[in-house]
């Protein structure tokens, strides 16, 4: 079958070539690709060389259609499903993807193939932050780099909760945050202003919970909680001072979609799958919003091109890779 791979001989390049057609075991299930999402994660596996196999196939994310079912029968051939996969593992920008059946999620008829490719990291990376937090009805949340494309789907999934939002981002990004519902849209590059702005519009200087999306303004995130207060990591963590740690006493939870593959949890794969679930939901019911969607070839310079712009901590767009041989 078709595929196209990426390898690090002479810088980051991208190739469409051949691979063998994949053979699914008795718990896998062959699915036809037909659209695969890019997000921020791609651009951590681009940038990563794999020695043991030079000539990966990319991507991670996918939605596809069921060509030959497991064991179980579950889910049936022709079935549309999605999946975030396994980072180890030969990518989905291929003709066909083998997946355990557990960590596929049924995709609704009614939902646009490319939209559910773009928003799969960015949803997922958002619900599991938002699971961390476990903010009731009438909390606050502070987003940092509300305008990221996870950032952008938190605040929608924010509102949703009944959560007050209060977003970072930048001037230029203030009218789509706003769009999208934040309450609270702070644009000045210090966080020293923030909590006056906070007792302005919510009554309360600090929040319940916090998003750090990029790891530069972490502890300044901390500053802004409430005593035993929540925040969710997905840039890894920085250094903290201890000062700031024991004063606030903060709940930290890192994100990581690759996890569950990487910890060979069978039980975490399934649980992502779930989470698969709900944003279905969402999808279905029209209540995921992406203000802006490209659609890229999937070739060397475009994809190169798409990277660069994912890597771009003020990149606002979605992206959906369409396969040069469908």
């Amino acid at each position: 079958m078709k595929a196209v791979r990426f390898k690090h001989t002479n810088g980051l390049t991208f190739e469409q070539g051949e691979i063998n057609l994949p053979e699914a075991n008795d718990d896998q299930v062959l699915i036809k690709v037909e659209h695969v999402g890019l997000s921020f994660i791609d651009t951590k596996v681009a940038n990563c060389p794999c020695e043991d196999t030079p000539n990966r196939v990319f991507g991670i994310d996918a939605v596809g259609t069921v060509e030959k079912a497991c064991k179980t029968g579950f889910p049936e051939p022709g079935t549309r499903v999605f999946w975030h996969g396994d980072i180890r593992e030969q990518g989905t920008m291929s003709e066909f993807a083998i997946v355990p059946s557990h960590a596929l999620t049924v995709l609704p008829a009614n939902v646009d193939g490319k939209l559910a490719a773009a928003a799969i990291a960015p949803a997922m990376c958002a619900l599991i932050a938002l699971f961390k937090l476990q903010l009731n009805r009438g909390d606050t949340i502070l987003i940092e780099a509300a305008h990221h494309p996870v950032g952008q789907i938190a605040v929608q999934f924010a509102k949703q909760l009944g959560v007050g939002v209060a977003a970072c981002t930048q001037a230029k990004h203030k009218k789509l945050v706003e769009q999208l519902g934040a309450d609270l849209v702070y644009t000045e590059d210090s966080l020293s202003a923030l909590a006056e702005r906070l007792q302005q519009h919510f009554g309360e200087a600090e929040v319940q919970g916090a998003l750090d999306l990029t790891g530069t303004q972490t502890q300044q995130l901390i500053n802004h909680l409430v005593f035993c207060g929540r925040v969710s990591c997905l840039a890894g963590l920085p250094a903290i001072e201890q000062h700031v740690l024991m004063k606030k006493a903060p709940n930290i939870g890192i994100v990581s979609l690759c996890g569950s593959w990487l910890s060979n949890s069978v039980c975490a794969q399934q649980r992502m799958a779930f989470i698969g679930n709900v944003l279905a939901e969402k999808l279905e019911k029209d209540e995921v919003k992406l203000s802006h969607l490209g659609s890229v070839l999937a070739n060397n310079d475009i994809l190169i091109e798409t990277l660069d712009k994912l890597a771009d901590d003020k990149n606002i767009t979605f992206f959906c890779a369409e396969m040069p041989f469908n």
